[in-house]
């Protein structure tokens, strides 16, 4: 059973527990021999028992076997301080909050502030994330900056993805889910050696579909189901005893609804004066019989997205050193429709299409020549190239009805063609270098202490469409090049430190303590679309400061874990909504504010008996806004608007 509770309190902003507790029916009872078993992770980018790292980590490997984990965002209940949820209208999209700090903009200009990494694979964008719980061996999650080891900085936290291995052995696992709203999943995975002990396979496939639940008065259709279909192999080689390569080549097709919305509009809102004026259907929600399981929208979110991944991974054994090479690839074809207005009139309609490639490689070096100091050394570098454009439908028609031209570069009739469109986007290039070390110095059987750093430099190129440019898709025209595209560029470049140390009371209890900072490097946002307005933001800055404790207990039946943890963000990046015109809202990103952040994590883990096991968490979070000065509704007034709740973090 897993349940959470919010509630408040004079300084608590956010408290949540969760418990979950499972059993293996018809096993038998018995204390003997009952203990959790060790959990090896590589939250510091080598193998360690996760007792023994000196950081705030959670690791999933049992849980994902359980029915109701059926995607990234399932993993939730099982760490503390952390939040996923789908997004509506992005492709497997997922809006990820670590510790408050929370990465929900859909837009791609924006760098994430939560990562996620898959095999070592940095998903440098929030649409297609929300990966599937299939062939996956272990999900670790990371909670406070990871700027040192992990790839392209993130200031929240990140979550490590590992595949299932390649076994070298004959073996298959096969798994049919079948329920209500259509639901049917079907997953295997195929294991098989081509050369004994020196190259085996790995085959995968998995279909995700349902129907959705929600109930479509207007279509009369079920909407809002998933349509996913993931596939792929790996081989790994081992020639010999001191180096191996690994190949992972995998295609994923999400083909879902991006959502189903419901009617929201009220008497002020545009569809529902086209409503009373008789232009238009039912577009007030106040008309419209719409509620949790209905909606009446005269389309669906459809999705049309593609994905690409290749993934190598090569380790060379040199007895005192292991050196490690990952280069890996991803292309994104994506092509998503929102029905914004929610209603069955033709008011608002949104089609974006996206264009992703990107690339990366690492090389990194690990001491294997003393127990006395270990460190891991290396460089990365991941470049990305997008282009993106949407499209906007119906609303420049509709004004068009009320005699109102609401965009100075249409010169045709009036009102415009019902299938008119206005067409707008951006193009970037992004590249990211990186040198990175973490080490450790076991100064005797009790006292280890830890320092690292990263050197980042990040430039980016953009191009953005300073105004829409009409076409009509549905006489086949094609999507129109950017009107009067505007180029910014720019460098940014940071070094972040990490100390801390480990101290072993004994066998059972560690307590650890860490300073670290965190950067997220600035750029320049293209969904304001309105590029008179200034795109730029600068970089995002935090100091974390942490200190925790790792415990067993009861010959290592119990696991107990606490950390508390503060966090000084500086130079926030946050959206912010301007007024331009009648039908363009600009979204702007300023460096308008900084938070702090005091928390407090608490995991409880207890094999009971060999049929019964406990997991429990439990997070605090006292977030506010130290400064939150900017114009935050367009009347060009700068405010103070610091007693506002930092996102993520409610009362």
């Amino acid at each position: 059973m897993a349940f959470c509770l919010k509630n408040q309190s004079r300084i608590c902003l956010f408290q949540c527990l969760v418990i979950t507790l499972s059993a293996t029916l018809f096993s038998p009872i018995s204390f003997a021999e009952t203990t959790l078993e060790e959990i090896v992770v590589t939250a510091r980018k080598r193998t360690e028992s996760i007792q023994d790292v000196p950081i705030a980590v959670s690791a999933l490997d049992k849980e994902l076997k359980q029915s109701n984990v059926r995607r990234l965002e399932d993993i939730q209940n099982y760490a503390p301080n952390v939040q996923i949820r789908r997004t509506p209208g992005i492709a497997s999209g997922a809006a990820i909050s670590i510790r408050g700090v929370s990465s929900d903009e859909s837009d791609k200009t924006l760098d994430p502030a939560i990562g996620v990494m898959m095999d070592g694979m940095f998903l440098g964008t929030p649409s297609g994330v929300l990966l599937q719980n299939f062939d996956i061996k272990r999900i670790e999650v990371l909670r406070g900056p990871q700027g040192i080891l992990f790839g392209k900085n993130t200031t929240g936290g990140l979550i490590n993805v590992i595949r299932g291995d390649v076994t070298m052995e004959v073996g298959a696992d096969i798994n049919v889910i079948a329920g209500n709203h259509g639901r049917q999943d079907v997953k295997a995975v195929v294991n098989f050696p081509l050369i004994d002990d020196k190259l085996g396979m790995k085959l995968f496939g998995a279909s995700i579909q349902s129907d959705g639940f929600m109930r479509n008065t207007t279509l009369n259709k079920d909407v809002g189901g998933d349509d996913i279909r993931n596939f792929g192999f790996a081989t790994l080689w081992r020639p010999t005893d001191n180096f191996d390569l690994k190949l992972h080549y995998e295609k994923f097709f999400d083909e879902s609804d991006q959502g189903a919305y419901t009617n929201e509009n009220l008497d002020s809102d545009l569809a529902c004066t086209l409503q009373k004026i008789g232009f238009s259907g039912i577009g007030c929600k106040s008309s419209s019989t719409d509620d949790a399981d209905h909606n009446s929208a005269n389309g669906t979110n459809f999705s049309d997205n593609e994905y690409d991944a290749v993934i190598v991974t090569a380790n060379w054994d040199l007895d005192k050193f292991l050196l490690t090479y990952i280069g890996t690839s991803r292309d994104m074809d994506e092509d998503n429709m929102q029905h914004f207005d929610g209603a069955p009139v033709d008011m608002l309609r949104m089609r974006y299409f996206n264009d992703w490639h990107q690339k990366s490689h690492e090389l990194r070096i690990t001491s294997q020549f003393s127990d006395k100091v270990e460190f891991v050394a290396g460089v990365y570098r991941w470049d990305v190239d997008y282009e993106q454009r949407w499209d906007v439908t119906d609303l420049f028609y509709q004004l068009s009805r009320l005699g109102i031209v609401a965009d100075a570069n249409y010169t045709g009739p009036v009102p415009t063609p019902s299938t008119i469109s206005s067409s707008n986007g951006q193009s970037q290039t992004a590249e990211s270098t990186a040198v990175f070390f973490s080490g450790d110095w076991h100064l005797n059987d009790k006292w280890t202490l830890s320092a690292g750093f990263r050197w980042t430099e990040e430039e980016k190129d953009f191009l953005g469409g300073n105004g829409g440019v009409f076409y009509d898709p549905a006489a086949g025209e094609p999507i129109p090049p950017l009107f009067d595209p505007q180029p910014y560029q720019g460098k940014w470049n940071e070094t972040t430190p990490m100390v801390g140390f480990r101290y072993q009371h004994n066998d059972d209890i560690m307590i650890f303590g860490s300073y670290s900072e965190g950067f997220k490097s600035g750029g320049f946002f293209g969904r304001q679309a309105d590029f008179n307005i200034d795109p730029s933001y600068e970089p995002e800055f935090v100091e974390n400061t942490e200190i925790g404790m790792k415990s067993t207990w009861l010959d290592s039946r119990i696991i107990f874990n606490a950390s508390v943890f503060s966090a000084k963000y500086k130079d926030k990046q946050e959206s912010i909504l301007i007024p331009v015109d009648l039908t363009n809202v600009a979204t702007v990103v300023r460096n308008a504010s900084s938070v702090d952040m005091f928390g407090v994590e608490l995991e409880l883990q207890y094999q009971i008996t060999e049929a019964w096991y406990l997991r429990a968490t439990y997070g605090y979070i006292d977030s506010e806004y130290n400064a939150y000065l900017a114009d935050i509704n367009g009347d060009g007034v700068v405010t103070d608007n610091s007693g506002l709740r930092p996102r993520n973090t409610p009362e």
